[in-house]
């Protein structure tokens, strides 16, 4: 199995520029679909592995949230509604949601597929390759496509044969659009399941997408069942330092445990998900922005007070150099806020 750690930091840092200088709207943002989550019915199953949700608990931004003491899995203590889901990224098109994952132009657009999804495509590409198979060679298709970005680097790659569908009508417009054709295809997210169970695709990507499916089980189970599918690429979000330096930051844009992220995955919930629908871990390459958060919630809180906001330069300057060192060792621990795999159906 390969294993990968780290990955640089800085290029990041261009293009979550908005994190920073619009933090108080972006909390605002956040606060209200919490308060809209925290209106749905108690959550009674863990999302990863449906036994009786109990353990231990705490509460942040008003939502509580309780560790699966079957699984090691963190959940929010509220259902994933139709009402809810349809509010973050269904109502208005999308649009919302897609603000805060799309470029406005061509170029950005650009650079965007260049600095994060390339380098995604390059693992997937590798660990393929480990394998003895020809990665160009295979059918793929990217469900929760987004804006387009992980399905441009795919054919930037070599990937030809790559389609992608999407439930949010203004990022399937703009990715196409972008990429010059009809890549894309919408779909209704009431048929989520039915569409992953017809896929004709030999590898299904899911870039930052499981955890933000009303019913990822239903889906991981559709996707087992279906017999066009050896393998699967899966980008999810951990519960990592970045949850405690949320907490300790209540003021500061909240961007791992908040409005869309209800849920989140520990390597004891991963290796629960694999052995239920028998998943056979290939590859793994660890490395989140939690030092990257932990620079943007102080440089922010520095600025946003009078008596500090003339020494932020000195922190830039101290922080930056260590950014990528100090994250390194988050991620050979295995704490980092994302992980990828690249999955076998067995």
């Amino acid at each position: 199995m390969i294993n990968l750690y780290g990955k640089t930091l800085k290029p990041l840092l261009h293009h979550k520029s908005f994190f920073f200088d619009s933090n108080d709207e972006l909390l605002k943002s956040s606060q209200e679909i919490n308060s809209i989550y925290v209106q749905q019915p108690e959550r009674k199953k863990c999302k990863n592995c449906d036994a009786k949700l109990q353990g231990n608990s705490f509460t942040k931004q008003g939502v509580k949230y309780v560790i699966c003491s079957n699984c090691g899995h963190l959940n929010g203590s509220h259902e994933d509604t139709e009402k809810f889901c349809s509010s973050v990224y269904v109502d208005k098109g999308g649009e919302n949601y897609a603000s805060n994952y799309s470029e406005s132009n061509k170029q950005d657009y650009d650079k965007r597929v260049c600095d994060i999804y390339i380098p995604k495509v390059e693992f997937l590409k590798k660990s393929i390759s480990s394998l003895e198979k020809n990665p160009e060679s295979l059918n793929y298709v990217d469900f929760g496509a987004g804006t387009g970005y992980f399905l441009s680097a795919l054919a930037q790659e070599g990937f030809v044969n790559s389609v992608g569908y999407e439930v949010s009508k203004s990022q399937v417009d703009l990715g196409n659009l972008m990429m010059g054709g009809d890549r894309i295809f919408l779909y209704s997210k009431e048929d989520t399941v039915r569409v992953a169970q017809s896929l004709d695709a030999d590898v299904v990507t899911m870039v930052g997408v499981l955890e933000h499916l009303q019913n990822p089980r239903e889906v991981l189970l559709a996707l087992k069942e279906n017999t066009s599918v050896q393998y699967l690429l899966l980008s999810l979000p951990m519960f990592s330092p970045c949850v405690f330096l949320e907490m300790v930051f209540p003021n500061i844009m909240q961007r791992h445990l908040s409005a869309g992220h209800t849920h989140l995955y520990t390597e004891e919930s991963l290796d629960w998900m694999m052995s239920e629908f028998s998943l056979e871990r290939i590859s793994a390459w660890w490395f989140g922005v939690d030092m990257m958060d932990f620079y943007r919630m102080v440089s922010t809180s520095l600025v946003k007070n009078p008596e500090t906001k003339e020494i932020v330069e000195y922190w830039e300057k101290m922080f930056l150099p260590l950014m990528d060192s100090m994250q390194l060792e988050v991620d050979k621990k295995h704490m980092s806020s994302e992980v990828h795999l690249l999955l076998k159906f067995s």
